[in-house]
């Protein structure tokens, strides 16, 4: 042990869209948070373009999701088209979720920057630091000491001023994107699984936000000639094109103007009617981190993870690295748990992680096809019902959850419904606060417990509710004012149901009396003891 007293409980390194929401939520939960973030400011373009409804649920528990909403459009559909344009695939981005929100949007990335960075303001615990770049990141037994170089912006570089400085934190996070020096620092490198190609990416702004555009609002055209990914709108006010570059071709012959309006003219965009905003050459990369954690060095976001984009999940999944992170540091830092704890952090995300890369990349594989044989054979085997749905979303499987699984809701989204209670009615979460929650189909689920047990539930801050579709006078009871969590119970065969923070179930109970065995697993889980 060091007589150091850490400057920071966590220093983060990176503040884009993953690095804000995870300043936020550590802030939110009383914790002192360093960001150095080596850009004088905060990057004025879009670069992200989705997000989906567990996604927006987090934003709302950091009170950034209506903001975010209005300028944010709900896609009802992502549908693949082949090069004549017949419909090879229909994914439904209209179903009902669990989250109480609608499944997915499209949207203009800095609107959302602008509610994550008033959440992040709104923490007192969280000072942000423009302009310094992490150079060494040193560990020691009880902290980590960073020392960084400031700088500033030089055209498109970034120059050194000559100031250095050094601080220091019990935990550092590293969210520092894809060249990501903190993975660099501690010696992780990346499992590459193969799928690397340049594609250009124009925002565009029409003049008139209700320009008739004829193409989809959100999905690809696989047309061998040259792959494109369309994207009527961004946000409310934008729209994205997405151009396969071709063999041969460059990256600085395709981002000229001339080249924009040439590809944009099938569309009829012109320089008359819209503005080309942002014109650059992306390599879709498809990259895994053998592990999120080194130390008490810790990655999310880009730093741990590249994908191709055609899920749309490359942030979401940093959002989620983020949210689950941080109610594990959380326990942690306030001595409610072991150093050990976050060895699930890695265990849980990475496996999620790679599901959808690999989902991606196989369909990336669907839409790059050029060769105009190989594109004739998929899409008969598309469009005479040969190639199978995309498989479902991915859920965690090991870690901080119940084993045995006494239902199939372990490892998944929780729900989130609209309820009343004291007078407000609204989202669960607004309404009954987030954290960790234990839900119930019976009142009284507490009285199962002995004082040590309950005592354990509160240290950890955990909320009871009774849901019921009727309006009972008891303190701990919600109206379940859209029977939606009377059909979740009925559903998944349970009485009880235990709810982490990052909104996955822990774990079920059949009956109220097994409560008592559900909280002492969750105990055992947290304190990497034996269950």
């Amino acid at each position: 042990m060091t007589d150091v007293v850490p400057d920071f409980d966590v220093v983060q390194v990176g503040f884009g869209p993953v690095g804000q929401v995870s300043a936020a939520l550590l802030g939110q939960r009383g914790h002192s948070v360093g960001v150095f973030e080596r850009w004088p400011s905060v990057y004025p373009l879009p670069r992200a373009g989705h997000v989906d409804h567990e996604i927006m649920r987090i934003f709302q528990g950091l009170g950034a999701a209506e903001e975010f909403e209005r300028r944010a459009i709900p896609v009802p559909s992502y549908d693949w088209f082949n090069g004549e344009g017949k419909l090879l695939l229909h994914m439904d981005w209209d179903a009902p979720t669990p989250s109480g929100w609608k499944s997915d949007y499209l949207m203009y990335q800095p609107h959302m920057e602008d509610a994550l960075m008033a959440a992040v303001a709104r923490q007192p615990g969280v000072a942000v630091h423009h302009g310094w770049q992490a150079v060494a990141v040193v560990q020691r037994e009880d902290h980590v000491a960073v020392t960084l170089r400031e700088g500033r912006k030089q055209g498109a570089e970034w120059v050194a001023t000559g100031r250095e400085r050094t601080v220091t934190a019990r935990y550092v996070i590293g969210a520092d994107g894809a060249g990501s020096f903190t993975r660099s620092a501690v010696g992780i490198g990346w499992e590459d699984f193969g799928f690397a190609e340049d594609w250009l990416v124009l925002d565009v702004r029409p003049h008139d936000p209700d320009l008739a555009i004829d193409m989809p609002e959100a999905g690809q055209i696989c047309d061998p000639a040259r792959p494109v990914s369309p994207f009527r709108w961004l946000g409310r006010e934008h729209a994205r094109w997405e151009f396969m570059l071709l063999p041969g071709e460059r990256a600085e012959e395709m981002t000229t103007p001339a080249k924009a309006w040439e590809l944009l003219a099938r569309w009829g965009v012109t320089p008359q009617n819209a503005d080309v905003i942002r014109s650059t050459v992306y390599t879709f990369r498809s990259l895994l981190a053998p592990s999120f954690r080194e130390g008490r060095v810790l990655l999310i976001g880009d730093a741990a993870h590249l994908m191709p984009p055609f899920l749309g999940q490359g942030m979401c999944s940093g959002v989620r690295d983020a949210a689950n992170l941080a109610w594990k540091l959380d326990l942690v830092l306030r001595g409610r748990a072991p150093d050990t704890l976050l060895d699930t952090y890695t265990e849980e995300r990475r496996p999620h992680v790679e599901k959808i890369i690999r989902t991606a990349i196989e369909l990336g594989k669907v839409v790059c096809i050029t060769d105009p044989q190989a594109a004739a054979a998929r899409d008969e085997a598309f469009l005479s019902g040969q190639v199978p749905p995309p498989p479902p979303f991915p859920w965690l499987e090991s870690g901080v959850l119940q084993g045995g699984r006494s239902t199939g809701a372990v490892g998944r989204l929780g729900v989130q419904g609209r309820v009343a209670r004291g007078g407000r009615t609204g989202r669960a979460d607004d309404v009954l606060g987030g954290g960790w929650s234990l839900l119930s189909r019976r009142a009284g689920a507490l009285a199962a417990l002995d004082q040590e047990r309950r005592g354990f539930l509160a240290a950890l801050g955990v909320r009871a509710t009774h849901l019921s579709p009727a309006p009972l006078e008891t303190g701990e009871s919600a109206v379940d004012l859209d029977l939606t969590y009377s059909g979740w119970f009925e559903a998944i065969g349970a009485e009880v149901v235990l709810v982490r923070p990052d909104f996955t179930v822990f774990g079920t109970a059949v009956a109220l009396d097994g409560l008592p065995a559900l909280v002492d697993e969750l105990r055992a889980r947290i304190s990497g003891m034996p269950a």
